[in-house]
């Protein structure tokens, strides 16, 4: 009798127990507007090598020179989207401060990273219009087919990148067969005009891009075309596979009918240059391990980018304009330096490697990643630690340690850098 009484007792109650545990469904219902973002501030320290031809040439003319380079970020990048009935709506933004203390310089940037309308008539469908940026290849670290993006940053993959203003029309079908799974067309016009993407290329004119893509079986394929109105072309492949559900392939290959590079002339200037037939490719694997740590390897090739012989002849001509004290040959490599080798991959042949491994030794939320990218030609390197802990979920904490090593006359040992050190504290909101 005890016993149904108890019952009888939870029964009745049990409505009004049950009210703490009442939810409203709505809340978990996917908004059409979402607002959020990061802040950065990111203060960085460099010691210079003071034998490089860059620091060289960067301070021929200063009597004093700094001992350490000093440079304090602070980056706002926020991002609204929204979504309802097909159509999208999306922006986010670049925002800087940067002091400098060397130089003494306070510089702010604002820019516009993406921004963008997307309708989608159907599954199949989606008509673009705005500035995006489209991320094609399948390279971790560099990708030769991206004619329609920027290259990533070998010491931050993860950065957002600036786009381009453009129109683009895409189809998207599936198919139940086992060999042919998937395919999509996307087709891409990139207008030049006067200011208009003025750093897509030079000239009024429109570049019209295509991709096709396809799944077959497990390989994924990728074929790219541009062309301009003055019968400008570029042609691209890229294909992924796993071999196993933890070891991935990749690979990209570009055709450029003509590329320019600038290159030291018989008189001793530096002079624009067109090389005809440019292949850059890239060929690498992914691999998860058991204990989950995670191996990138690739060989990068780039046929735009500049041989031994033709490096050699930039270190020749700083040199023997320091032993001379050429002052008028000294301020035209300088304004020619910085901005021609400053560049990534500027040379021939790449190996990158990078090793990453998530909460070693049970340290949780911790993930550090070793990475080595070795230039082949001349035997020069830059190396990076980066360590990141994630404890909380609007802040994260970054350091990165990056040392280039190599002979003076050599790509990464004639940098101004020997080592720079970089704290991270990102918030997200």
């Amino acid at each position: 009798m005890t016993k149904v009484l108890i019952f009888l007792l939870l029964f009745i109650t049990s409505p009004v127990f049950s009210q703490d545990y009442d939810f409203d469904v709505s809340e978990f219902e996917k908004k059409p507007f979402e607002f959020l973002g990061t802040t950065e501030f990111r203060p960085s320290l460099i010691i210079p090598e003071k034998k490089s031809l860059s620091w060289k040439l960067k301070y021929f003319d200063k009597n004093s020179t700094p001992n350490l380079m000093d440079t304090y970020l602070l980056l706002v990048v926020p991002s609204a989207k929204f979504i309802q009935n097909g159509l999208s709506v999306y922006s986010s933004g670049d925002g800087r401060i940067i002091y400098n203390n060397p130089e003494k310089l306070l510089d702010f940037d604002l820019s516009l990273l993406e921004g963008y309308c997307k309708y989608e008539f159907n599954p199949r469908w989606s008509v673009l219009l705005g500035k995006k940026l489209y991320k094609w290849g399948k390279g971790y670290i560099y990708n030769p087919v991206s004619f329609a993006g920027r290259q990533k940053d070998v010491n931050n993959v993860d950065a957002s990148l600036e786009g381009y203003y453009s129109a683009s029309v895409e189809y998207v079908k599936s198919f139940s067969s086992k060999v042919l799974k998937n395919l999509s067309q996307e087709i891409i016009v990139i207008p030049v005009y006067k200011e208009l993407n003025d750093d897509y290329d030079t000239g009024d004119k429109h570049w019209f891009l295509f991709r096709t893509y396809f799944l077959i079986v497990n390989t994924d394929y990728e074929l790219f075309f541009t062309v301009s109105e003055d019968f400008g072309y570029k042609i691209g492949v890229a294909a992924a596979h796993n071999i196993l559900t933890n070891w991935e392939i990749h690979g990209e290959l570009s055709f450029l009918p003509e590329a320019e590079k600038m290159l030291i002339s018989e008189n001793g200037y530096p002079e624009l240059h067109a090389e005809k037939n440019t292949i850059q490719s890239i060929v690498g694997t992914r691999y998860l391990s058991p204990f989950n740590a995670t191996f990138y390897l690739e060989y990068i090739y780039n046929g735009a980018g500049l041989s031994k012989q033709e490096m050699q002849d930039w270190y020749t001509t700083a040199q023997n304009a320091f032993d001379s004290q050429n002052t008028q040959v000294i301020d035209l490599l300088r304004k020619n330096w910085f901005s021609n080798l400053n560049e990534q991959f500027i040379m021939n042949h790449y190996i990158y490697f990078k090793i990453q491994y998530p909460e070693p030794f049970y340290f949780l939320y911790f993930t550090p990643s070793l990475y080595l990218l070795f230039n082949v030609d001349d035997k020069s390197f830059l190396s990076g630690l980066d360590m990141n802990y994630k404890r909380f979920n609007a802040v994260s904490f970054n350091m990165k340690l990056i040392g280039l090593y190599g002979k003076t006359n050599s790509e990464f040992g004639s940098k101004m850098s020997e080592l720079k050190t970089e704290l991270n504290v990102k918030f997200f909101f």
